[in-house]
């Protein structure tokens, strides 16, 4: 039984769905701060055969608040146009009216927070994979924000009755087992696999795209498998 936190991201990359695939419980960390310029609120999809990166436009957004008190500015321009792009990228993908289905469901929430309207693509992906998992927002659970970052991922582990935490494998610069260790919990490192995957009449693949570009262009069965196959180092 394994726990992973993680910054809530809108519909992020295949490897983020690895990472709550690999765990018991999955955390968005939504109290910790917003990062400009990131991915927490930006992606990548492929518009005729070119990356675009889309946003999801903040009200005044800062990096001195967090990702839970960072607010989504809905207006003309969004949803609206956000939508029009994916219909311009991806009408032609043999499952465009299921997923375009999905992130406007999601969207039509208008969730005030970021963090509800990153976690809600999510969620509501793995629900459209027919996958189940245990999903939780560290706002709400009852473990201090006056930690050190290890010392606080190791406490809402314990938190959840678990001693295996598992983290992207770029946390390596981060977290050191051992101190992990003396702490009662075993730290492992996700290392996603990423299939290549036709892409349209896309030639070369583009990696790492948002998981909207997955879903459109491949069958739910065969994401699945995807979503399981990682290696834990």
């Amino acid at each position: 039984m394994a726990v992973a936190i993680m910054q809530p991201y809108f519909f992020p990359y295949l490897g983020y769905f690895q990472l709550v695939q690999a765990v018991d419980h999955f955390v968005f960390y939504d109290d910790v701060m917003f990062i400009k310029k990131g991915w927490i609120n930006r992606n990548r999809i492929l518009m005729q055969g070119n990356e675009f990166l889309f946003t999801i436009p903040l009200e005044k957004q800062s990096q001195n608040k967090t990702i839970r008190e960072s607010t989504v500015s809905w207006g003309k321009e969004f949803p609206n146009k956000f939508m029009n792009q994916l219909d311009s990228a991806y009408k032609k993908a043999p499952n465009y009216t299921e997923v375009r289905n999905l992130v406007d469901q999601v969207l039509h929430r208008k969730f005030e927070s970021l963090a509800d309207l990153a976690s809600e693509s999510v969620q509501a992906t793995w629900t459209y994979l027919g996958l189940e998992k245990k999903f939780y927002q560290s706002s709400q659970l009852s473990v201090s924000e006056d930690l050190g970052r290890a010392e606080r991922l190791i406490e809402i582990t314990k938190f959840l009755g678990e001693s295996n935490y598992i983290n992207a494998v770029n946390g390596q610069e981060l977290y050191e087992k051992g101190f992990f260790k003396e702490n009662g919990i075993d730290l492992h490192f996700l290392k996603p696999n990423l299939i290549p995957y036709l892409q349209g009449t896309t030639k070369e693949f583009v990696n790492g795209l948002s998981m909207i570009d997955v879903l459109m262009w491949n069958k739910k069965e065969d994401v699945v498998q995807w979503v399981e196959n990682f290696q834990l180092i």
